[in-house]
């Protein structure tokens, strides 16, 4: 019954595949052409995520975030359930980095920090 239901398959033979690294290569922009996405930070929840994005794109860099969905679906704003991946292209890592790097997402709740910059315990 099998063989009349897929008559049209023909076997395969494994050395006509092409290469799995190739078609992953063409088809996701890899492969040294500079569009590769490249992850240059994570952010604890979207909201953060989003401000990533703005100075990002205002500094004309390309912006993906990934992991916002889940964080909206079941209304997470922190933990790490709630961090969202920044990716850019490959060509603009370097700048996004930078900028990435100066911003200052510290001073959530519980992350008071005293003048010197550290936690006090005494």
């Amino acid at each position: 019954m099998t063989m009349r239901t897929l008559s049209w398959q023909k076997p395969v033979d494994e050395r006509d595949r092409p290469d799995p690294a190739k078609l992953a290569r063409a088809t996701t922009g890899g492969g040294g052409s500079g569009v590769e996405p490249v992850c240059v930070g994570v952010v604890g929840g979207p909201l953060r995520a989003e401000i990533a994005r703005s100075y990002l794109e205002q500094a004309g860099i390309s912006v993906f975030l990934q992991g916002t969905s889940v964080a909206g679906v079941y209304g997470l704003i922190g933990g790490p359930l709630a961090e969202v991946r920044i990716f850019v292209p490959a060509v603009q890592a370097e700048e996004a980095a930078r900028i990435f790097a100066e911003l200052d997402f510290s001073g959530g709740p519980g992350e008071e920090e005293d003048a010197e910059g550290e936690n006090s315990e005494e």
